[in-house]
């Protein structure tokens, strides 16, 4: 019996201690999310996976089109949509997914860094955020350009 109170006493002191020191360095004990700020990396990776879950979902609807085109009946029905459908509609679609397929490909090209042990300063962290922003400002004028013209 000794032992459980002595443990329970032990347990009360670090607990004021623990109370102590976080109320010194003015952080809380469980951050809530009002406030947590997030950091780039976390909304690149968040936006990363949000890209690939589209990309997957995209590569879906390909392959059951590509394979719906098979049937004749069916073929003819997809033509006449492809064909309907205004140039720039068919430019957006592409435009966007372009966009998508290149902002994973960068993002994903990062994480590979970080996988591999490059890049883990705070400082090439924020750099490489900033890149990679910029490669992908850099296709997308170029991605404008070319469907412009």
């Amino acid at each position: 019996m000794c032992g459980r109170f002595e443990s329970y006493s032990r347990r009360k002191k670090f607990n004021y201690l623990l109370k102590k020191v976080f109320k010194i360095l003015n952080r809380p004990l469980s951050p809530h999310l009002t406030i947590y700020t997030s950091q780039i990396t976390s909304i690149y990776s968040i936006w990363h996976r949000i890209a690939g879950v589209v990309l997957i979902f995209l590569l879906i609807i390909f392959l059951v089109l590509c394979k719906m085109s098979s049937f004749i009946i069916l073929n003819t029905k997809i033509l006449k949509i492809y064909f309907c459908t205004h140039l720039w509609i068919k430019n957006c679609i592409f435009f966007n997914v372009t966009l998508l397929l290149l902002y994973h490909l960068i993002n994903g090209l990062r994480h590979i860094n970080w996988d591999l042990g490059f890049n883990l300063s705070i400082n090439l962290l924020l750099n490489s955020a900033k890149i990679s922003i910029l490669l992908l400002f850099i296709f997308w004028i170029l991605l404008l350009q070319r469907i412009i013209n």
